[in-house]
């Protein structure tokens, strides 16, 4: 267990979260329950919680990686870091304005979150893709001889 990276066991925690707080914050809007609204406002929180855990735990998967797999997938984790580096403002910033609407109890910043959940989801989508490019590339690359070494 500590031999591998977090990373990818955190990762799936905020996708489904704030995949399915977009989801729900869009149903709220359109259906005008307060269920909805509340529910999102907890995915969107929870989600944007654990999505800093994971971001956070990035840096840990690309550190193993570059010692198992060297330089191969150097340009797949750059583009997957500033993917995953707007996600996680879009859904800051979406979060904020929630937790505005919730305290001063006008809704006029709404049109502003579903703006940002809808294109963080987005953006979160294209952080998993690259974040599977680089899976693809571990697999389909020959270990360095530290890691051979280090396994040995």
């Amino acid at each position: 267990m500590f031999g591998t990276p977090l990373h990818p066991l955190l990762v799936h925690f905020p996708i489904a979260l704030l995949i399915l707080g977009t989801v729900t914050q869009i149903i709220a809007v359109i259906w005008k329950k307060d269920f909805f609204d509340k529910a999102a406002l907890y995915l969107l929180a929870i989600g944007f919680v654990s999505g800093c855990a994971a971001f956070l735990s990035g840096d840990g998967a690309e550190q193993f990686a570059s010692t198992h797999w060297g330089n191969a997938y150097q340009a797949v984790v750059r583009t997957h870091k500033i993917y995953a580096t707007v996600t996680m403002l879009l859904f800051g910033a979406a979060l904020g304005a929630r937790v505005l609407i919730y305290f001063i109890k006008r809704r006029i910043f709404m049109p502003l979150v579903l703006i940002f959940c809808i294109t963080g989801s987005i953006t979160l989508a294209l952080t998993g893709h690259y974040g599977g490019e680089m899976v693809y590339i571990q697999k389909h690359s020959t270990p360095t001889a530290s890691s051979i070494s280090a396994q040995n």
